[in-house]
């Protein structure tokens, strides 16, 4: 990770920043890290088109930026990421094959537009063979025979941040900029 020195344009940031007074920090801050993820989801999303990831679209739609309420004081903290799909609606639920049974008998929801696999197509995965409830015998031998098979990452989140760097402090610079203004009048 970069130091804040290592990082160009930050300390004339923090410099500007030192204006403001105690009671806009917070807001300011926020509005400046917002500025920043809107410019990485929007390069993670078009890296992601650009490597063919689109066969729903679930993945793409999902890439968000969310505040983590949990920061250190003096922090504003955001994650880009992939959140998981909505929760299904009663009128969604009502309809067949929206709620699954577990083998334990347990109902398990189901989200619309879920792309709970983007971490194994961001970091990669191994290939591990699936044996269908009616055949059970063979599992241990399809499983070694798929030992050692990996399919390769397709970053799209990793990338995002590496490249648009410069893009969002130039954001973050523009977004407190307008604050400064908005607290000179």
């Amino acid at each position: 990770m970069a130091s804040k020195s290592e990082i160009i344009g930050v300390v004339s940031l923090a410099n500007k920043f030192k204006v403001l007074g105690r009671d806009m920090e917070t807001r300011t801050s926020r509005v400046m890290v917002v500025a920043a993820g809107g410019v990485l989801k929007r390069r993670a999303k078009a890296i992601a088109l650009a490597k063919g990831l689109k066969r729903s679209g679930a993945m793409i739609k999902n890439i968000a930026i969310k505040r983590e309420t949990e920061a250190p004081a003096g922090t504003a903290q955001y994650n880009l990421g992939v959140r998981h799909g909505r929760d299904l609606t009663k009128k969604q639920k009502a309809k067949p094959g929206k709620l699954a049974v577990s083998q334990g008998g347990r109902i398990v929801k189901r989200y619309e537009d879920d792309p709970y696999y983007w971490a194994w197509v961001e970091r990669g995965h191994k290939v591990v063979a699936r044996a269908s409830a009616v055949d059970r015998r063979g599992i241990a031998a399809r499983r070694r025979g798929a030992t050692g098979k990996t399919v390769p990452p397709h970053p799209f989140i990793e990338p995002a941040l590496e490249q648009g760097r410069g893009d969002a402090i130039e954001a973050m610079d523009k977004a407190l900029d307008k604050e400064l203004k908005k607290a000179q009048r």
